[in-house]
């Protein structure tokens, strides 16, 4: 392995003083809860979604992770390391070439580790505005590179070939984005006690217990629902009144799943959400999203669209509304909805009344529906089910899967 400098995790300026002593229970929830590592297992840590690489700030929080999964039983830990520089004169230059290289040598070493059935851990920080002040065709056509690689990969990983979990990473340069109201010295505090909120971490609290309790309440939800299955979702709110009907066979998931070896893992760190697929033909009506989404490098906001007959026909937006409409025609399914999700009761997240520019925060603070990707296992045996037999049974097919938070009540109407 070739890993950061072995150091105190203050020295690295990444991570408050006050919050060192929490780090290690944050990497025993990633470890233990989220990927479930078993013993005699690698661990693969990477970025696939926007810088291509862990951030280097994020080092303090791969270097506790690298600890707790060698106490675990690990043989190895690698990381696929990021270089935002690097990234910026791509896109400047236009250098899809070696952008390609790069994502495709990535992508090897993942498609390798899953092969071997290591774990793979996602730690993901916010770098939206990556990409800003260079040609929307740029941002995604560079996306759409990197999904052309990672996505069969991803689609793998939902189909149960290894055990993975995606974690966030928080660093200063996120938390100078999001916090931006905040004086300078207190931005990273911030974001980190609301990560560890979020991540259900507190100073002499039992963290890996309290994720147990709070899974098996997330499972209740989807067992009442599985058990009456609803035929239709409605939300209605500010600007949204968005109806849709649910896939024949849709089964209700949390983000617990299993490899196709039996083994259970918790596929995003933190999760508040139950999830389904929706019809792809069904989505009538008209959503104002919630906040900001960030893609590629770039922030969209302000985002209205209007449906019919399940495909986006409307689109616009306040902020990078070119950028917008080339997602939505990025392929046959990127303006169609593959999932919607119910977020049950006030979560930290939502308390902190911020949007924080990273979907695993955004998504999980309030209702929300998803552009592109269904996952197989929301339709029954749909794992089993090739691309082309998903979408006739109305499960959406994509490169992409873009998160839209929701500001509206949802009403679930019964078959």
């Amino acid at each position: 392995m070739k890993s950061p400098a072995r150091c105190g995790f203050a020295e690295l300026g990444a991570v408050p003083s006050a919050f060192v002593d929490q780090l290690p229970a944050l990497a025993e929830v990633i470890v233990h809860t989220g990927l479930n590592l078993r013993a005699g297992q690698r661990l693969l840590i990477a970025e696939p979604y926007q810088l291509q690489g862990v951030s280097r700030e994020a080092a303090p929080l791969v270097e506790a992770v690298t600890d707790a999964a060698l106490r675990a039983g690990a043989v190895a830990v690698d990381v696929i390391w990021g270089d935002e520089a690097q990234l910026r004169r791509f896109a400047e230059r236009g250098d899809r070439r070696s952008f390609e290289r790069m994502v495709a040598r990535n992508a090897q070493t993942m498609a390798v580790a899953v092969v071997r059935e290591d774990a793979l851990l996602f730690l993901e920080a916010s770098h939206a505005g990556l990409m800003a002040g260079f040609p929307a065709e740029n941002t995604d056509t560079f996306s759409m590179l990197a999904w052309s690689h990672f996505g069969p990969i991803a689609q793998q990983l939902a189909r149960g070939a290894t055990n993975w979990t995606v974690s966030c990473a928080p660093t200063p340069s996120w938390a100078d984005r999001v916090y931006a109201d905040l004086p300078a010295a207190q931005r990273l505090d911030q974001l980190w006690a609301d990560v560890f909120a979020a991540m259900r971490i507190a100073p002499g609290g039992r963290a890996l217990a309290d994720w147990q309790t709070h899974l098996a309440g997330l499972q209740q939800r989807c067992d009442d629902l599985n058990r009456a299955p609803p035929a239709r979702i409605r939300f209605r709110g500010p600007g949204t009144d968005l109806a849709m009907a649910l896939a024949p066979k849709h089964v209700w998931c949390t983000a617990v799943l299993a490899t196709r070896s039996g083994r259970r893992f918790v596929a995003n760190l933190p999760t508040e959400e139950v999830f389904t697929a929706p019809h792809r033909d069904s989505a009538e009506g008209r959503v104002c999203v919630a906040g900001p989404v960030a893609y590629g490098g770039e922030v969209m906001d302000g985002i209205e669209l209007e449906f019919s007959g399940g495909r986006v026909v409307g689109a616009k937006a306040r902020i990078a509304e070119a950028l917008l409409h080339r997602v939505l025609s990025l392929d046959s399914g990127t303006s169609r909805l593959g999932e919607v999700a119910l977020v049950p009761g006030e979560t930290a997240i939502a308390r902190a009344k911020r949007f924080f520019l990273h979907p695993l925060l955004d998504e999980n603070a309030c209702h929300h529906i998803a552009l592109g990707q269904a996952y197989p296992f929301t339709l029954r045996d749909g794992t089993t089910l090739p691309p082309r037999r998903l979408e006739a049974a109305g499960c959406n097919q994509s490169l992409i899967h873009v998160d839209l938070p929701l500001d509206a009540e949802v009403e679930i109407l019964p078959g």
